[in-house]
Order: C-alpha cells, then structure tokens, then sequence
C-alpha cells in the first residue's frame, strides 16, 4: 500500500541522523511506535483519496452510458401544443440549489449571461406550450447574389419547459446515489424571424437540408434545425464553424461551456427519432459542484 512521501523521508531522516542501537530501549520504543502510527496515518489517508477517486469514477460512470438512464419523461406529460420532444435537458444537482426554482434560475440565468439571450415572457403568437423562450437574431447571414430572393441570417430559439414537471412531481430524479432537479428545452436554428423566408429555406448551406443533413428525408424542424441548435447552445458552433455576434466586436456567441467557470459540466448527446422523441438527437447536461 503506498504512503505519503513525507512519511518515509521523516523515517530515513532519523535512520540516518540517529543510530538507533546507541539509544536506550525506552527511547527505541518510543520512536518505533511514533513511526508505526505515521505509516498507518498515511496508509488510512491512501485508502480514503482512493476511495473518493472511486466513488467520483463510479458516479460518472453511473449517469452517462445511455439515453435511458436519465430516466426522461414521457412526452405526453408536457401540454398539447408543443410540436416536438424537447431535445435539450438540464440535469442540476441538488446540493448546488435548494429548490427547483432556484435550479431553473441557475440554469437559465447563466446561460443568458454566457450568450447574452433576450428573454421573452409572452404573450405570443405561437408559444408551443412553453414557459418562457430566448432569442438571439441576425447570426451568420447568408448572402449570395443569384438568390437574393432567399438569402437570409439566422436566429437561435430556445424554449424551456419545466412548469409541467413540477405539476406532476417529475422535476427531481435520482442518477446513481446523486438527487437532481431537471427540466427540458426545444433548441433550433432556423432563418431569422423577421426575415419574409422564416423559418425554412432548404437549400441554405447553414440551416437547410444540405452537408451532414442532405439526405435526411422528413421534417425539416426535427432533422435540421433541432440538431444544429443543440450544437450551437453546446458548443457554440454551427456544422463545426464557430459562432459570432454580427458586429464590431465580432465576439463568440459562446455555449452551456461557459458555466464551466463555475461548475463541473458533463454533456452528452445521443440519437433520438424513435417512440414520442420526434427529433434527430437529444443533449443531457449535468451541473454538479466543482
């Protein structure tokens, strides 16, 4: 078993500096037994730093393997209006909050200072049955002199539910021995929303039906638009080029990476398109104290 290096260099150190056979018996014992209980102090601290790097190891390992182990919702919990399984989920846990309140707000908060996001709390023409939705406008445009007609810039939309999951006791679930509260969002990247286009050009290099997605036949919501938001708000890239204000400054719209500053961040992304999840992929991110 390993022992602290302070350990064994106090132990040669008086070998050395002291032959023990001119010391009286007494004395010998003395040192002996003060060595013993040192080396076991040191053992014990050993065991404990192994111990918790296991049980960190063990947690993770614990809450990341599968979609299914999040342990998400059914869609049919959340109102009739939204369209589509939201396909970003915040997983806060419960000893950075003491409420699910104050969770939202850790999330939501901070991700409007990371990406500087304008809030809007209603009324609205087409809520999608969420509680409040973030935007951020005239991103990347895209100008081209043959389809002037088309060309366009793009906004980021997200919205968040979690008022449903509080009305019918789903808000907090447990992942491994760890209690998290937990909420959803609908995340997508579309044509800008004042744009007479909105929210669908096909052929767009930036938000159509084109590169990775070319093939991909069905909605264009759920295949393109869904998984191109989830990359921005994880990343802060868009098909793999990163993102920017369109201004002097030209500064990074930035992503969820930014809470790192702050607290420990694991994401994971995985496929969806199967049973109530109706949209290309889905992102789990897990805030836990650093």
């Amino acid at each position: 078993m390993s022992r602290p290096p302070v350990f064994c260099t106090c132990f040669q150190a008086i070998k050395m500096t002291i032959p023990m056979t001119i010391l009286p018996p007494a004395l010998r014992l003395c040192i002996c037994s003060s060595i013993i209980l040192l080396l076991m102090a040191g053992s014990q601290y050993s065991v404990r730093a192994q111990v918790n790097k296991d049980s960190v190891r063990r947690q993770r390992n614990q809450i990341s393997r599968t979609l299914e182990d999040f342990k998400l919702p059914a869609k049919s919990v959340f109102d009739r209006a939204m369209p589509r399984y939201p396909n970003l989920w915040f997983y806060v846990d419960a000893r950075l909050v003491r409420s699910y309140d104050a969770a939202v707000k850790l999330v939501t908060g901070n991700l409007r200072k990371a990406m500087r996001l304008r809030e809007f709390y209603g009324p609205f023409d087409n809520a999608e049955g969420c509680d409040f939705e973030v935007r951020l406008e005239h991103l990347q445009p895209w100008e081209v002199r043959e389809q002037r007609a088309l060309q366009h810039s793009h906004a980021f939309h997200m919205r968040y539910y979690f008022s449903a999951l509080a009305r019918q006791g789903l808000d907090q679930v447990k992942l491994g021995e760890r209690a998290y509260y937990r909420f959803g969002a609908s995340v997508h990247y579309e044509v800008e929303h004042t744009n007479p286009n909105h929210a669908d050009v096909e052929s767009c290099p930036i938000c159509g039906r084109t590169g990775e997605y070319a093939n991909l036949k069905g909605n264009l919501v759920e295949l393109v638009h869904d998984p191109l938001g989830l990359e921005l708000v994880l990343s802060g890239r868009i098909r793999g080029e990163t993102v920017r204000f369109e201004d002097w400054e030209q500064r990074e719209v930035g992503s969820i990476e930014a809470l790192k500053q702050r607290f420990t961040i694991r994401q994971n992304t995985f496929p969806a398109q199967a049973g109530d999840k109706n949209t290309l992929r889905i992102g789990v991110v897990v805030i836990s104290p650093k």
